[in-house]
C-alpha cells in the first residue's frame, strides 16, 4: 500500500465520523463530556494559539523597530527588503511544511516550523550587515509559514465538528490581539533594551511552545511512500515566488509600473511560465504537490477565490493609516491609532463568527462579510473624512474582516477536504491570502498614483472605493458555497468514502 496510517483505529473513526455522541478515544485528544472539549483538547488549543501568536507579533512589532532600525543606517528601501524577504519565503514554506505535514504528521511539522522561526530570530538578533538580516528574516518567514495550516488542520483532526467554528474563530482572534499588543510590547522592550531584544523574545517563548507541543500535539501521523513531488514544488511554489516578486518590484513612480524594466517583467514572465507548467505535471505525479482536485471547479476552487478577495480587506486597512495623514493632518503615530477600532471589532468579532459557524454554516456569514468589507471601503471614498469615521466604521470593516477571514474559509476546507489533504488545503488558503494582498496592493496602487501623484488623499479614497466596488464581486463565488444543509450533506458524504 502506498500510505501506511500509524493511528489507533478509534483516532481513524473519531476523526473521519466525527460522530456527535459522547465518545473517548485512545490517550484523551478526542475526549468529549456532554459536547464540552475535554482538559488535554483544551491544553491542546492553547499550544496551537501560542504558536499562532508567536508568529503573529513578529509582524505587528515591526512597527515599533522601524524608527530604531533608520538610527542604525537601515533607509526604507532596506525595511522594505525586510519585509520581501519574509513573505516571499513564507510563500514557500507555507506549501512545503503544509504537504510534509499531510505526509509525516503534524507534531513533527509543528516543531520543525518553530524550530526554523527560533533559528531565524537568533539570526535576527545576531545580524552584523543588511544582508544578514535579511537572510534571517526570510528564515523566519519560512518556519512561521507551517505555523498557522498546521494548527487549522490539527483541529480538523482533533476538535469534535461542532465545536471546530468556535475554535478557528479563536484562532482568527489571535492576529486581532497580537496587532492590540504587538506595538506597546514593542516599545515598552525599546524603553528598557536594544531592538533586536524584540526579537530575542522569540527565543524562550519558541522553546515555550514547542515543549507544549511535544506533550500534547498528537504524534501518530500518516506516512506516504509515494515519492515527494520535487517537480511540483518547483513549478507551483517556484512560480509563485517569481510572481510575487515582480508584483512586488512595481512602482507607480515607473513608466507603466516598471513593467519595462527588468527586475520586474523577467520574473513576472518566469512565474507565469512555471505555473502555466504545473498543472500538467502535477496530474502526472504519484502525490501531486497540489492536487489538481483542489483547483478543479467545485467549492474548494470557490473558498481559494474568496481568499485571494479577502486581500481586498487587508490593503485596505494598510492603506487606512496614510489616507489618516494626508486627510487629518494627523501623525503617523496617531493614524495608525485610528485602527484601534478596526482591531477590536475583529478581535470581538471573530469568536462570535466561530459559534455562529457552528449553527448556521458558512455561507450567510460570508455574505455579511462581503457586504460589510464593501461597505467600509465605500465609506472612505464617499463619506468626509474624519475621526468619527474612522471609529462608526473602523469596528464594522473589523467584523468584515473577522467574517471572511478569521474561521469560515478554513472551516469549509476541514469539512470538505479530504484528511491526506487537510494541511495542504488550509496552505492553499494561506497562499491565495498572500497572493491577493501582493496583486491587489500592485493594482490600487497603481490607480491611487495615476490619479494624482504622491499617493494624494484623493488617489488613496479612489482606490479604495474601487476596492469596495471590487469587493461586491465576491457575492458570486459566496453564494456558491453551499447552504447548511446541503454543506452538512457534503461533509457526511466525505466521511463515508474516507472511512
Amino acid at each position: 500500500m502506498d500510505v501506511v496510517d500509524h493511528s489507533p483505529p478509534s483516532f481513524c473513526r473519531l476523526q473521519l465520523a466525527e460522530p456527535k455522541s459522547s465518545s473517548r478515544a485512545k490517550g484523551g485528544l478526542h475526549a468529549r463530556k456532554e459536547g464540552k472539549l475535554s482538559r488535554m483538547n483544551k491544553r491542546l488549543l492553547l499550544t496551537l494559539f501560542a504558536g499562532v501568536l508567536l508568529a503573529a507579533l513578529d509582524i505587528a512589532i515591526l512597527g515599533p523597530v522601524k524608527p530604531a532600525l533608520r538610527l542604525e543606517g537601515i533607509s526604507d528601501g532596506g525595511f522594505s527588503w525586510l519585509i520581501s524577504a519574509y513573505v516571499l519565503a513564507n510563500l514557500v514554506g507555507t506549501p512545503l511544511l503544509g504537504r510534509l505535514s499531510d505526509r509525516n504528521g503534524r507534531r513533527s511539522i509543528y516543531l520543525l516550523s518553530l524550530g526554523i522561526f527560533a533559528l531565524g530570530s537568533v539570526g535576527v538578533m545576531a545580524s552584523h550587515s543588511l544582508t544578514f538580516f535579511v537572510v534571517s528574516r526570510a528564515i523566519q518567514g519560512f518556519g512561521s509559514g507551517g505555523i498557522f495550516p498546521v494548527a487549522s488542520a490539527v483541529i480538523g483532526d482533533v476538535i469534535p465538528a461542532e465545536k471546530r467554528g468556535r475554535a478557528l474563530g479563536l484562532l482568527g482572534a489571535t492576529f486581532g490581539l497580537a496587532f492590540l499588543i504587538g506595538p506597546p510590547i514593542g516599545g515598552l522592550v525599546l524603553a528598557f533594551a536594544n531592538w533586536r531584544w524584540i526579537f530575542g523574545m522569540n527565543l524562550p517563548l519558541a522553546l515555550l511552545v514547542m515543549l507544549m507541543a511535544w506533550k500534547t500535539l498528537p504524534s501518530q501521523g500518516r506516512v506516504v511512500a509515494k515519492k515527494f513531488d520535487f517537480a511540483g514544488l518547483i513549478t507551483f511554489g517556484g512560480g509563485l515566488v517569481l510572481l510575487a516578486a515582480g508584483l512586488s518590484a512595481m512602482s507607480p513612480a515607473l513608466p507603466y509600473l516598471g513593467l519595462l524594466t527588468s527586475h520586474v517583467w523577467i520574473p513576472l514572465l518566469g512565474g507565469v511560465g512555471l505555473l502555466s507548467i504545473s498543472p500538467r505535471i502535477e496530474r502526472n505525479a504519484q502525490d501531486p504537490f497540489v492536487p489538481p482536485s483542489m483547483i478543479a471547479p467545485g467549492m474548494v476552487r470557490n473558498v481559494l477565490i474568496l481568499g485571494l478577495g479577502a486581500g481586498l480587506g487587508e490593503v485596505g486597512v494598510m492603506w487606512l493609516p496614510d489616507l489618516a495623514v494626508q486627510t487629518l493632518g494627523v501623525s503617523a503615530a496617531k493614524g495608525s491609532f485610528l485602527l484601534i477600532p478596526l482591531v477590536i471589532g475583529l478581535t470581538l468579532a471573530a469568536p462570535i463568527t466561530g459559534r455562529l459557524l457552528d449553527r448556521i454554516g458558512a455561507r450567510p456569514i460570508l455574505l455579511v462579510g462581503i457586504l460589510l468589507q464593501a461597505f467600509s471601503l465605500a465609506s472612505f471614498r464617499w463619506f468626509p473624512i474624519s475621526r468619527s469615521l474612522f471609529f462608526i466604521v473602523g469596528p464594522l470593516f473589523g467584523a468584515g474582516l473577522a467574517c471572511l477571514l478569521a474561521g469560515p474559509l478554513r472551516w469549509l476546507l476541514l469539512r470538505h477536504v479530504s484528511l491526506e489533504q487537510r494541511t495542504g488545503a488550509q496552505s492553499l488558503l494561506s497562499l491565495s491570502h498572500s497572493v491577493g494582498q501582493i496583486a491587489t496592493a500592485a493594482f490600487l496602487g497603481a490607480l491611487a498614483s495615476g490619479f494624482q501623484a504622491q499617493h494624494s488623499a484623493s488617489g488613496l479614497r479612489l482606490a479604495l472605493g474601487t476596492a469596495g466596488a471590487i469587493s461586491l464581486l465576491l457575492l458570486i463565488p459566496a453564494w456558491a458555497i453551499p447552504a447548511r444543509e446541503e454543506e452538512a450533506s457534503l461533509s457526511q458524504d466525505l466521511s463515508i468514502q474516507e472511512s
